[in-house]
């Protein structure tokens, strides 16, 4: 069946319309790609490390849903800008729990300097204070991933959550016909 020029024409002006779904679709595929090629090196990882190895479940949970969310945006499912802005809420919590682990290993795990500081002496001196240091240092470094993960992944969260709007306006005001038709090519 071939469309007349008019539905061409209408089909042409909801992409455009729809260019900020398009958009955010594009963002999720891309978050959910490279999500799931850090779990996959994470996963590797883990085979050495019980909790690299659940890091690495986690971010191929997250990835999978961020390509189940861009799936549903191209669709056209306005409860897909929900499910990626949680997503990220729960990527979020992730990095952070994993990174408070790590203070945690910092500040009241062993040292790698143990028996340096066994020893006694000038040399444990010296080492207790770059042991110190160590410490002080991964637990800096851990925080601000924190920090920056929080800011990241809450910018994405509200970006996703602000589609949901852009979504049920295109949607209420695009021919059922034409989002039936993009949702087909989708």
């Amino acid at each position: 069946m071939t469309l007349a020029p008019e539905q061409l024409q209408a089909i042409a002006q909801a992409r455009e319309k729809g260019r900020k779904i398009t958009r955010a679709t594009g963002i999720a595929t891309f978050s959910g790609w490279t999500m799931a090629v850090f779990a996959f090196i994470t996963l590797l990882s883990g085979l050495f490390s019980i909790v690299s190895f659940i890091l690495g479940i986690g971010l191929a949970v997250v990835a999978w849903v961020e390509l189940r969310g861009a799936k549903r945006l191209r669709q056209l499912d306005d409860t897909a800008p929900r499910l990626l802005g949680f997503n990220q809420i729960g990527l979020a919590v992730m990095v952070s729990l994993y990174c408070g682990w790590g203070i945690w290993q910092a500040v009241a795990g062993p040292s790698p300097y143990d028996a340096y500081l066994a020893q006694g002496g000038a040399t444990a001196e010296m080492m207790g204070q770059i042991d110190d240091l160590n410490r002080a240092i991964t637990s800096l470094f851990y925080a601000a991933l924190i920090c920056a993960s929080v800011i990241a992944q809450g910018c994405t969260a509200l970006y996703y959550f602000s589609r949901r709007r852009h979504m049920v306006t295109y949607l209420s005001d695009t021919p059922d016909w034409v989002v039936e038709t993009l949702r087909i090519a989708a």
